[in-house]
């Protein structure tokens, strides 16, 4: 399974801590996760699903009358790389659906009652966001184009429209770094269309632009108009008469406006009824759907201080619906009906259909609970201060009966990948995992991250390796102070960005007795040449330019301050990761070992950025949970 080196524990679970019966397999067992809902006309949604019975693949799902179907090949994965994190990977047409097959990053064409056939043949790119341009029996998605040396800078993006009768494909705009989120609306003068730009340095969550125009008789795009400034825009979408909304955090939030103009300017008109909250989250993946426009007014997920909402506005007035849920995602409407992702504290994602004239909430899959609702560690918001500023964190306490009580339990903080990403309070397995065996669970929402403003994310500009270290460690000081946990037994873990964090962490303090890393980055010059477009040029925003500040590169490396670290490591890293490729975690192995610190590596020939396995994943929760227990 893995290649690794170390010592495993000669106990299950030594004095103090508790045996479960809530095994890594059970916390892996069975949880499908769902997304990218559309929904047909007569009442059918379709999803995409992962399955972690079917070998880790991810098709297509359809849900009619209460009878559920897989539509796609069930030995295909459905899943786009575009940007390498990929997102809609599908559409939905009358009688059929395209679909981008995982292995060969092309469009299929499947009709409902049919086989699968591939509809393009263009071996160097990769397709992702295709949206149906049904007048012209067309298909406009976002194409990426890798050239042989699959070298960043030279990897292009750009719109293209894709025939459905012969795959045909049509360039209709490129010259941007990156392109996402295609919407087709309609007017009395022709079809309308908008999507979302950006060009580097920039990344989706610090400046975007909005461009709309119209297609011509030939369906090309023209007169097209942009928008956008010190402001990250994103999913824009028509009405009925063909008006376009967009959200923007040009006001600090992520809200919905709409998109007026005038005679010598763009105006971004405020939709009513909307509190001082997130109506987005930072598009790492393509499509993304938070909020839909109704006739008579909208309906929109929202996030404030760590919850979520799911919010209705018409008739002058705005309610929660659906409040038994926490957290939602992938919205989509048919008729009068709501379809969504929802999330709880107590219960795995559920796919549910909401009643808008009613209210009534059904979930119509999903929504498991694995674990009796007394035994569940819910999560409480926590405000801290680092300084003169403050951070967030969700923090989960152990779910131990009188036995352990007594003591204070050893801590887990868990940092977020992205690292402009978030941790949400919903049920999440793994955090059970470790709370059923006596561990308090930390989810640090650290300066920088998503879901409390745009004042709040920019804090993290030219900061990364500074302010999410300083909140860490402040999190610790807290948790201590307020007698929460036991300040001597604090472990700290993170994949991706989060990993460079974890070991930027135990570089700076001795506070952690432990701490892993899965994929992190240890050195950022290095990851500056190595890693993809999507992110190539994001360290500009995170650390500075290379060029002039190769010297601040150096100084926030965990490679360069490995000699800092004395706390044991274990890494989990895979061998086909492109992001943060396994050079790196080889470097700080390495460094760690001339310095005599103990270490432990796990290397997985057959994964990606992000593990799919479940095999691998169940390991990586038990080699973690071992080495921990070593150290108490």
């Amino acid at each position: 399974m893995s290649e690794a080196q170390g010592m495993l524990p000669t106990s299950p679970h030594p004095p103090g801590l508790w045996p479960s019966s809530f095994t890594a397999e059970h916390a892996l067992q069975g949880i499908k996760e769902y997304g990218q809902l559309q929904a047909a006309p007569n009442q059918q949604l379709f999803w995409v699903e992962y399955q972690p019975e079917n070998d880790g693949h991810t098709v297509i799902c359809s849900w009619q009358g209460g009878v559920i179907k897989t539509v796609s090949p069930p030995h295909i994965s459905v899943r786009s790389r575009v940007h390498e994190y990929g997102g809609q990977s599908w559409c939905l047409l009358d009688q059929s659906l395209v679909f981008v097959h995982g292995d060969d990053q092309q469009l299929w064409l499947q009709p409902f009652d049919g086989e699968a056939s591939r509809l393009t043949h263009t071996s160097e790119c990769r397709y992702g966001a295709p949206v149906w341009d049904r007048p012209r029996n067309r298909l406009i998605a976002v194409q990426e184009e890798h050239p042989p040396g699959d070298i960043p800078a030279d990897v292009i993006n750009r719109l293209v429209s894709v025939s459905l009768e012969d795959g045909g494909i049509a360039v209709l705009h490129e010259g941007f770094d990156f392109y996402d989120q295609v919407a087709l609306g309609a007017d009395s003068e022709g079809g309308l269309i908008a999507w979302i730009s950006w060009e580097h340095p920039d990344q989706p969550w610090t400046e975007t632009q909005l461009l709309f125009g119209r297609l011509d008789d030939q369906g090309q795009i023209d007169h097209v108009q942009a928008l956008g400034h010190e402001q990250a825009l994103t999913q824009p979408q028509f009405d009925a008469q063909g008006r376009l909304h967009v959200v923007s955090d040009h006001n600090n939030w992520w809200q919905i406006y709409r998109v007026e103009q005038q005679p010598d300017r763009i105006d971004l008109a405020l939709l009513p009824g909307q509190d001082e909250a997130e109506y987005a989250a930072a598009s790492w993946q393509l499509g993304q759907s938070s909020y839909l426009l109704l006739d008579d007014g909208w309906v929109a997920l929202s996030h404030r201080d760590g919850m979520g909402a799911l919010q209705l506005h018409r008739d002058g007035r705005t309610e929660r619906i659906a409040t038994q849920y926490s957290n939602f995602r992938s919205l989509t409407m048919s008729g009068s009906t709501l379809y969504c992702v929802a999330s709880s504290t107590t219960a795995s994602p559920a796919l549910i259909a909401v009643d808008l004239e009613s209210g009534n909430v059904e979930s119509l899959t999903g929504g498991q609970r694995p674990l009796p609702i007394d035994e569940i560690a819910e999560p409480q918001h926590l405000r801290f201060n680092v300084g003169n500023e403050y951070a967030y964190a969700l923090f989960y306490p152990p779910t131990n009966s009188a036995e352990q009580s007594a003591q204070l339990p050893p801590l887990v903080v868990f940092l977020h990948g992205g690292p402009t990403s978030a941790a949400y309070p919903i049920f999440n397995p793994k955090i059970q995992y470790w709370t059923q065996r006596g561990f308090a669970v930390a989810d640090l929402n650290y300066r920088g991250s998503t879901g409390y403003g745009r004042d709040y994310r920019m804090k993290l500009r030219k900061q990364w390796g500074v302010a999410d270290v300083e909140d860490a460690i402040a999190l610790v000081e807290h948790l201590g102070e307020q007698e929460l946990i036991n300040p001597a037994q604090v472990f700290i873990r993170g994949g991706s960005a989060g990993g460079y964090t974890a070991l930027a962490a135990l570089a700076a303090s001795a506070c952690f007795t432990a701490g892993a890393s899965l994929y992190g980055v240890s050195d950022l010059n290095a990851l500056c040449v190595t890693t993809h477009k999507f992110e190539s040029r994001y360290l500009d925003w995170l650390i500075g330019d290379a060029q002039y500040d190769g010297h601040v590169y150096q100084e926030r490396s965990p490679v360069t301050n490995a000699d800092q670290i004395s706390s044991p490591v274990i890494f989990f890293q895979g061998l086909l990761d492109k992001v943060v490729p396994p050079e790196q975690t080889d470097l700080m192995v390495s460094a760690l070992r001339a310095n005599g610190v103990e270490v432990e590596v796990h290397r997985y020939a057959d994964e990606y950025h992000g593990f799919r396995d479940p095999a691998v994943q169940q390991e990586v929760l038990e080699l973690e949970l071992a080495f921990y227990q070593r150290w108490l």
